[in-house]
């Protein structure tokens, strides 16, 4: 059986159809995916300590600031703080901050050096809808990075307290100067003019007798 170039033709279209579906589905399916990924890594805008950072002492802690308020709601939101053996080190539960309706305050209490890894979970008041973001950072603790031991760390408070001293009793002493220069140029000038007045005061004496 010859098939003609109309078969071929008929045969053609529904397997283009066919890709063309798939191909569509395929890029909705990585939009959405892309979407997803961008509203979580966007939800949170401000962190304290911040992403990767480095401090020299673990806070009590965490700050979480999200781009839109936070559902107020009963067990709404979860985080997890866990140190570099995979121990939890937050300590109780994430409270919204009396300041701010889009800040979490999370307590925590770490000891030592490493990483602290930060997972949430929360819901966001949306335009109209609650939207529930979820993801994860990490900060280190380095207590290096503070002041050693046995180092004296009250030396710069005692020089900077100290300089007032100084700059007073250099204005001491030039106000001592400035006084001592002007009684001496005034008794200069009263026993000059003193001179100036003793012979004539004599001579009208001596001619009386």
């Amino acid at each position: 059986m010859i098939m003609t170039t109309l078969d071929r033709r008929r045969m053609f279209v529904p397997l283009l159809g066919l890709l063309l579906a798939l191909g569509v589905g395929l890029a909705l399916s990585q939009l959405a995916q892309l979407g997803r990924v961008d509203a979580s890594s966007g939800a949170l805008i401000q962190e304290e300590p911040e992403r990767g950072s480095t401090v020299a002492e673990a806070p009590h802690q965490l700050l979480l600031t999200f781009d839109r308020p936070l559902a107020q709601l009963i067990g709404a939101h979860r985080v997890a703080v866990t140190d570099s053996y995979g121990d939890r080190v937050d300590d109780g539960h994430p409270l919204i901050s009396n300041y701010s309706q889009r800040t979490l305050v999370v307590p925590i209490n770490a000891h030592g050096d490493g990483q602290l890894t930060v997972e949430y979970r929360v819901q966001l008041i949306g335009d109209g809808e609650m939207l529930q973001f979820e993801s994860s950072y990490a900060f280190s603790v380095d207590h290096t990075l503070g002041p050693n031991e046995g180092e004296d760390i009250s030396a710069p408070a005692t020089a900077k307290s100290s300089q007032p001293i100084v700059l007073w009793t250099i204005a001491i002493l030039i106000g001592i100067s400035a006084v001592g220069a002007m009684l001496y140029f005034l008794r200069l000038a009263t026993g000059t003019s003193r001179s100036s007045l003793e012979p004539v005061n004599r001579s009208v004496f001596r001619d009386d007798r």
